[in-house]
């Protein structure tokens, strides 16, 4: 803690502090404490300086008295100007109040004189308006009395001045006088406009129930003059509109009658009007000269400004109606008719001069026409010739017949005993024992799961993975069918060729395949002639004719008959013409098929293959190489309306079949009744459909494809017994029943011998796996010696795996050290 501060510093400190507001700078003076002592000292040093201000202020007032005396003499002197200048306001309202009632007056007054010249102007402005009225009122009445005098264009003129005056005068729009003048000017309006139609109407007489057209021209009132009138009141051109379209209902359209193709009206044309007569067939040459004469009394006897405007509507009509109802359906489809044609160009041609001569325009839709004669004759043959595929489909009535294949093979000595028999349609009826052995090694080829039976189809060299007869994938039916019918997809089908088997009957070059024989060590080969009957519809016949049609005309155009001819140019365009006609009837024949006919996907490969046989012999016969890839598409349309016939039945028999639920506890009910049932009806289905086909496929063709829906029944079979993990007596017992049944339809298989030859079924020949279903028949019944000397002494191994063997073992036999035996002994063989 400092030091005390002396009384006499604090009490200074605090007077600066009053005085001056200042702070003390000494620490010590700031932390001392005022004692109560100094206080009266403190008060006496404050009473002293207060005093010495109070004696600075005096003398500081008395040293600027003077101007303080001054300014309360300036603020006198202001006083007073400002009661004299109130004095003075209030003199100047006390004059003002006394001179109001003579302003008052003076307004009055100004008010009086300025209602007079308004009232002055109103009447002079209302007799100025009166006598514009009188005025356009009398023109009016002169107008009205023009008119009623005959004198059109006078009333006209009146309205028109009328008119243009009643514009220029500055009437209030909305006024009574206004809307009473514009009522008198519409009135005259109406009265010329009405006058102008009863003129015309006499003037230009449609008689429309007797199908008349009188012109007349009265010398008071000539067609001319009334046409001028009807321009000036903006009627003609709804008039002329009127005229035209009365001219073509009364007139035109009853002698071109696109109603009643060929038929017109008679016209007799007289210098007194225009008269229809009696209906009746009229050629072309006919109808235009009852045109032309139409338009030539037109042209004659009707003012330009009338007759010009013929060309806009009523030109142009006329030449639709005649190309759309005359001309178009002239155009022949054969050689024929061409002579009549070139004279309907001419006459054509003739017509269109004739409206050229009027000085009329609209006739260039008819010289166009004429100049395209080969494009239109073309497409109407092309029209034609479509249409005529679509009658022949939808006209058939469904009758067939047979027709006979024959088929130039060289085959071996060996392979000659395949073919013997010396009957048409019986060359694939007979087959040797000793050829067994091969049959089983190309059958032993195919896997039968996986492939369907196409060794007898000469294809089998192919190395796709696509199974017979399904549609490429991520395609439909219906695409492929729509383009095999059109040509699309072309790179398309090239690669199917590669990659998937269509089936076809077998032919001698397939059954060498099927003997096991490849060409590399074949015999002595001589060429033989195979002969067979297949069942054909009468629609190929119908579509091989417009295909004739078209290849013959065009050769016929190149002749010199047709040299001067204007389509012979189209000669070219015709050999176009059977490519769309085929790819029509690909396009169309699925649907009229299926509709008409049971099995009409078979029918349709037969006609197909039919159509493209016969349209090969033309490309041989004619070097018209052209139509070759036509004769692929077919080839290949036909394939496949078999192929997708094969896959429906495929899939009837593999639903049919599914009933047995994979053959499991097949000698207990109700799976038992459930398995017989499913089979069955398999069976019955194949006969079903060995019966339908039989009339319509070739022998050989219905073998096959009984065949190829056997093999996939069986194929099932087999595969529904080989997964079957456990085969108690009973069921393998059931299961041989029920592979019998199957076995039953060998009898289908049965060749077509003559004489007292011993058949011998081909079911070997043309179901793939039927030897491994005989083999696995006998697995089911036989012994496990039996099927151990099958194994290494027989022939099952060219059927089987080991590994189906063992299975099959496996679930017939119980665990012992025999069964064991013989599995280590067909595993090491």
């Amino acid at each position: 803690m400092g030091q005390k501060a002396p009384e006499s510093d604090l009490c200074q400190a605090l007077l600066d502090f009053v005085i001056e507001g200042k702070y003390p700078e000494s620490e010590d003076v700031v932390a001392s404490e005022f004692p109560s002592s100094a206080v009266r000292d403190e008060l006496e040093r404050i009473s002293k300086s207060r005093e010495q201000a109070e004696t600075e202020i005096c003398s500081l007032s008395q040293e600027n008295a003077s101007d303080v005396d001054g300014w309360i003499a300036q603020a006198r002197q202001l006083h007073a100007d400002i009661e004299r200048s109130r004095v003075t306001a209030r003199e100047i309202v006390a004059q003002h109040e006394n001179t109001r009632p003579i302003q008052l007056q003076v307004e009055d007054a100004t008010a009086k004189v300025e209602l007079l010249k308004t009232e002055i102007a109103f009447n002079q402005a209302l007799t100025e308006t009166l006598e514009q009225v009188h005025k356009l009122s009398c023109r009016l009445d002169a107008g009205r009395t023009s008119l009623a005098e005959g004198d059109v264009i006078a009333a006209i003129e009146s309205l028109e001045d009328t008119e243009k005056a009643l514009g220029e005068v500055a009437f209030p729009k909305n006024s009574n006088v206004t809307a009473i003048l514009y009522e008198g000017l519409n009135g005259l309006r109406r009265s010329i406009i009405e006058a102008l139609r009863v003129r015309w109407d006499s003037l230009v007489q449609f008689d429309k129930k007797n199908h008349r057209l009188v012109i007349t021209d009265q010398k008071d009132a000539s067609l001319e003059l009334t046409i001028i009138a009807l321009s000036r009141v903006n009627m003609l051109d709804s008039i002329n509109d009127s005229f035209q379209k009365d001219l073509l209902a009364s007139i035109f359209n009853l002698i071109l009658l696109p109603s009643l193709p060929g038929k017109s009206f008679a016209v007799s044309v007289q210098e007194s009007g225009i008269f229809l007569e009696s209906l009746s067939t009229a050629p072309i040459a006919e109808v235009l000269e009852r045109v032309a004469r139409v338009l030539g009394y037109l042209k004659q006897h009707l003012p330009t400004s009338i007759s010009a405007r013929l060309s806009e509507i009523v030109i142009p009509t006329i030449s639709s109606q005649l190309i759309s109802s005359w001309l178009s359906p002239s155009i022949p489809t054969d050689l024929d008719g061409l002579h009549d044609y070139e004279d309907t160009l001419e006459r054509v041609l003739q017509f269109s001069k004739t409206i050229e001569k009027f000085g009329w325009n609209g006739q260039t839709e008819l010289v166009s026409w004429v100049n395209q004669a080969p494009r239109l004759w073309l497409a109407r043959r092309r029209v034609s010739s479509l249409d005529e595929v679509r009658k022949a489909l939808a006209d058939s009535k469904g009758t067939t017949r047979k027709v006979e294949r024959v088929e130039k093979e060289k085959v071996s000595s060996e392979n000659e005993a395949l073919l013997e028999g010396g009957a048409t349609d019986d060359w694939d009826a007979s087959w040797e024992n000793e050829n067994e052995e091969a049959t089983n090694d190309a059958n032993a080829k195919h896997s039968a799961e996986d492939e369907e039976d196409v060794s007898a189809w000469g294809l089998d060299e192919d190395d796709g993975d696509t199974k017979v007869d399904e549609p490429i994938a991520g395609e439909s039916p219906e695409d492929d069918e729509a383009e095999d019918a059109w040509g699309w997809g072309d790179d398309e089908e090239q690669e199917l060729d590669k990659g998937e088997s269509m089936q076809a009957p077998p032919t001698a070059a397939s059954l060498k395949q099927v003997n096991g024989r490849s060409d590399k060590h074949a015999p002595a080969e001589r060429e033989i002639t195979l002969r067979e009957y297949y069942t054909v519809t009468d629609i190929p016949d119908s579509i091989l004719a417009t295909v004739v049609r078209q290849i013959t005309d065009s050769h016929n155009l190149s002749q010199e008959e047709f040299t001067t001819s204007r389509v012979a140019s189209s000669a070219a365009g015709l050999l176009a013409l059977p490519t769309l006609i085929l790819a029509m009837f690909r396009a169309t024949a699925p649907t009229f098929y299926t509709l008409k006919l049971n099995a009409g996907h078979m029918y349709l490969y037969n006609d197909s293959m039919f159509l493209a046989e016969q349209i090969r012999n033309i490309v041989e016969e004619r070097k018209f190489n052209r139509l070759s890839s036509d004769v692929d598409g077919l080839e290949k349309f036909g394939k496949l309306s078999y192929s997708k016939e094969m896959q429906t039945q495929r899939t009837i028999l593999i639903d049919l079949l599914d009933g047995a639920q994979g053959f499991g506890n097949c000698s207990q009910q109700p799976f038992l009744g459930e398995c017989e049932n499913a089979v069955s009806a398999t069976v019955d289905r194949i006969r079903d459909v060995y019966k339908e086909w039989k009339s319509i496929l070739s022998h050989s063709a219905l073998l096959q494809s009984v065949g190829s829906l056997l093999s996939t029944v069986i194929n099932k079979i087999i595969v529904d017994v080989e997964d079957l993990g456990d085969i108690s007596e009973p069921e393998s017992q059931r299961l041989v029943s029920f592979c019998n049944q199957v076995t039953t339809l060998e009898a289908l298989f049965m060749p077509e011998t003559s004489g007292d030859t011993e058949a011998v079924p081909m079911t070997a020949v043309y179901v793939r796996n039927w030897l491994k279903f005989q083999y696995l028949i006998n697995i089911l019944e036989s012994s496990l010696a039996d099927i151990k000397f099958l194994w290494l002494e027989g022939e099952l191994r060219l059927e089987f795996s080991p590994e189906e063997v063992i299975d099959l073992i496996e679930a017939l036999f119980a665990e012992s050290e025999h069964r064991r035996r013989a599995i280590a002994e067909i595993r090491r063989s």
